[in-house]
């Protein structure tokens, strides 16, 4: 688990450095631009998914849009403390 904190001072994060769990904490505590970085990383994988589930008569947007709510949501949501199953 991470001790990132939102008392940590404003400054330059180095993302490829850090694991998706602690821009993930980085996020949770506040940090825009780690949630940007996350979103952004993740915007063609949600694509590329949404492209698969693509229904007749759904706008292709719409779908990609409930994705990108989803990763906003597994974001806001996640716990490094639980394992995957």
């Amino acid at each position: 688990m991470s001790t990132l904190t939102s008392q940590e001072p404003c400054k330059v994060y180095q993302f490829q450095s850090m694991t998706d769990e602690d821009i993930v904490e980085l996020a949770k505590c506040g940090r825009e631009i780690a949630l940007e970085h996350l979103i952004n990383k993740y915007k063609n994988f949600v694509r590329a998914k949404a492209r698969s589930y693509f229904l007749i008569g759904a706008d292709r947007e719409d779908i990609i849009q409930e994705g990108m709510i989803g990763l906003y949501k597994a974001i806001r949501d996640f716990r490094g403390d639980k394992l995957s199953s």
